[in-house]
């Protein structure tokens, strides 16, 4: 559970800010099986920019090639299947599977053509005990869907909770390649786990203590995203520069740009927070 920060001499606020953690959380390993190359390479690229949250272990072209995987003690915690998987076929392939009493046993997620034909209604059947999705798919979605199978319920709501605010940073106009985008994503993070309101300079503060660097580089680099958001002029950043009595061109305080940015979150996860 999060804890508070107060203003309190340093020793007592470094206390409060080491009790203060969000879940831990570690890479999903995945064991991947297309008969497509192109599926292959696609595949293997995603995975490169996503590996904090899915690691490709394997990514194999054949039946054959995961089972040997398999025997041979590679043990991912989700097993991502191509229904076209050949030599020999998924269903073979997950028939053997069934039988090897891995421990841990891996989730089992089948990618399935949209069922229009006869062949693809009977695949559903088949995989029926699995989870499935259809095909075609976004690569985004389906990296969210492997590591909602491999992770606990703190875990994910915490990859949804980040989620969540990368798409409000995005919206008003963030560059994700900035260190302000980070550190801003950290702090909206922790205002949502904390009880209790916090004053931006608390949360800037933990952000810093985390990083291992000064209060004065966390608020240098929020200024200067601040200020390339205002160039980019995305609608939601001059919204809020009116709604503050800013100019519309104008560039936003720290504390006023935070405040917006936490209270559209807010919005957005009104149902689920």
């Amino acid at each position: 559970m999060a804890v508070l920060l107060h203003d309190r001499p340093e020793a007592a606020g470094q206390k409060q800010r080491e009790a203060l953690r969000l879940p831990r959380t570690s890479a999903v390993v995945a064991l991947f099986a297309f008969s497509s190359r192109m599926d292959r390479d696609s595949m293997r690229l995603f995975a490169r920019t996503h590996g904090d949250e899915v690691r490709a272990a394997a990514i194999a072209s054949t039946g054959q090639e995961v089972l040997e995987l398999l025997h041979g003690g590679l043990r991912p915690q989700v097993l991502v299947l191509d229904a076209l998987l050949t030599k020999p076929s998924v269903t073979q392939v997950l028939q053997e599977i069934s039988t090897m009493q891995l421990d841990p046993e891996p989730a089992v997620l089948v990618l399935v053509p949209v069922p229009e034909e006869t062949a693809a209604r009977k695949a559903l059947g088949l995989f029926a005990q699995y989870r499935i999705m259809l095909r075609p798919y976004g690569m985004k979605n389906l990296f969210d869907e492997i590591y909602h199978m491999g992770t606990t319920d703190d875990e994910h709501r915490l990859y949804h909770l980040r989620r969540c605010c990368e798409d409000v940073l995005d919206d008003f106009g963030a560059r994700s390649t900035l260190n302000g985008y980070r550190y801003a994503e950290r702090m909206l993070l922790y205002a949502l786990y904390a009880e209790r309101p916090q004053k931006i300079g608390d949360l800037q503060q933990y952000v810093a203590s985390e990083e291992n660097i000064e209060i004065g580089t966390v608020t240098s680099a929020l200024n200067r995203m601040s200020a390339g958001m205002s160039k980019r002029g995305a609608e939601p950043y001059r919204g809020l520069c009116l709604h503050c009595g800013r100019p519309e061109n104008g560039v936003l305080s720290n504390g006023q740009l935070f405040e917006g940015l936490l209270k559209e979150l807010r919005r957005r996860l009104e149902p689920t927070v």
